[in-house]
Order: C-alpha cells, then structure tokens, then sequence
C-alpha cells in the first residue's frame, strides 16, 4: 500500500470511528483530521467532502456485504443450509470489524435512498434465497418481503441491540440461535 492510499485508508479509519460515535452530522472534518493524524486539508485530496466520504464508506461496505452473503449462499444447498451459512456469514461481518459494521446499521436509513440502481444489495440477496424456497416448495408461500424482513430481524436486531449496549460479545456465538430463529420464522404455516 502506498502514501496517499494509507492516509487515506487513515482517514476512513478516523471518519468511521468518529461517525460511529457522533454522527455523521454532527462529526467535523476538523475532527477526522485531528483523528487521522493529517491536516484537514489532506482530507480533500481523497474525498471531495465529509458527505462523500460517508456515502462511500457505506456503499463499499454495502456492497461488499451484499456480495459475501450471495457468495456463502450460493455454497450452499437447500433453504435451511441457505439461512444457516447467510447468518455465519452476517455474523463474521459483524465480528471481523464491529466499527465498520455499526457505521453501515447506523446509517442505512441516510444512505439507502443514495445507493445506485443495480448495486448488490444484502436484503435483496436473502430475499432471492427465500423466493426460490418459496418456488420450490421448501416453504410456505406467502408476502416475499414480509418473510425477508421477519427473517432479517432475527439477526438484525440483536446487532442493534448489541450497538446500543444491551448485549456484549460476538454475534457469531449466537448464530446457531439466530439461524435456527430465521428459519422457523420462514418455516411457520398460516392459521
């Protein structure tokens, strides 16, 4: 890695902390500056400002999970294998860099509207999983996006629990829970 991309790599690093923290609105370029160790204006030569340089970390990281998710699930066979190696793969995200991940649950209610036609998208690629389930039979039939957000909220919201302090430790020695929660969510038949 060269000069210019480790200062910006810093940079990231510094900004990501910081949003975690305090916000996007309410951290300064000053701070993430200070933070990084450069001078304010070093900032600029990698992002044209503090909002862009948001929006990129949380496009990259969204991607790139949207990515590793369709990776682990296509390694995989049957529904309940789908779900089990999806949450792992959530889990290991979250664990492998907890800041970076917090950033990306924190801020997606700003930053979903921003992301481009056509980017891989880690609801959509779970949502795929659970429409061919669905086609094949592996599954009750029912809303695609209703299944998908109780799916999701089985994993997502004890990350948001876990952001706010109400649980400590990985998410990973959790994901036998979770993944067993997701797929009797998805499994459960109507009344």
């Amino acid at each position: 890695m060269g000069k210019a991309e480790e200062t910006k790599a810093r940079v990231e690093r510094a900004a990501l902390t910081l949003f975690v923290a305090r916000g996007v609105t309410e951290t300064t370029t000053r701070e993430i500056a200070m933070a990084a160790s450069i001078a304010e204006g070093t900032i600029y030569r990698h992002f044209p400002s503090k909002e862009q340089l948001a929006l990129d970390l949380f496009l990259r990281h969204h991607r790139a999970l949207a990515e590793a998710l369709a990776g682990a699930a296509q390694r995989a066979q049957g529904l309940r294998a789908q779900i089990d190696a999806i949450v792992r793969c959530y889990c290991a995200w979250a664990d492998d860099d907890w800041t970076l991940f917090a950033y990306h649950l924190l801020t997606q209610h700003m930053f979903l509207a921003m992301v481009p036609e056509g980017t891989p998208n880690p609801v959509d690629v779970l949502r795929g999983v659970i429409v061919q389930a669905m086609a094949a039979g592996e599954i009750p039939s029912r809303d695609a996006d209703l299944a998908t957000a109780a799916a999701i909220g089985t994993v997502m919201q004890p990350a948001t629990y876990k952001l706010y302090g109400r649980f400590e430790g990985p998410l990973g020695a959790h994901a036998n829970f979770f993944a067993e929660a997701a797929w009797a969510v998805l499994s459960v038949k109507e009344a």
